[in-house]
């Protein structure tokens, strides 16, 4: 049995979005078009649409209606090299939430907001 595990984020700046999860985060841009991209890694894909898709009475837009994006989520992100990717986030103004800190379960990891304000943990593997 095969399992995919997908999540999409919906961004205001397609263009932005893609540049920090690519360039910043260190993701693998797998394929994209003009109003969305896909990274992949093993068995998770993480799809970044543009919101401007989303019809006036999209869920989103109506009941799930907020300034700040993913209310109640957080998508946690492992990488190779913590360090790396921590200094790429700062040095290019990414709000850090939570510093570098050491994780009962034996990894690091930080929290920062992307572009659009999505909650992420970033950990080291």
């Amino acid at each position: 049995m095969s399992i995919l595990f997908r999540v999409e984020l919906y961004v205001k700046d397609i263009e932005k979005s893609l540049d920090f999860y690519q360039n910043i985060i260190g993701l693998e841009l797998f394929g994209r078009n003009e109003r969305s991209g896909r990274f992949n890694y093993d068995c998770f894909s993480l799809l970044v649409t543009s919101d401007s898709i989303l019809e006036d009475g999209h869920y989103f837009n109506t009941k799930a209606k907020s300034d700040t994006k993913g209310n109640g989520f957080e998508l946690i992100i492992v990488v190779d090299e913590l360090e790396e990717v921590y200094t790429r986030c700062c040095d290019h103004g990414y709000p850090v939430e939570v510093e570098v800190e050491q994780y009962p379960w034996d990894m690091r990891g930080f929290k920062i907001t992307d572009p659009d304000g999505y909650f992420l943990r970033i950990t080291s593997k």
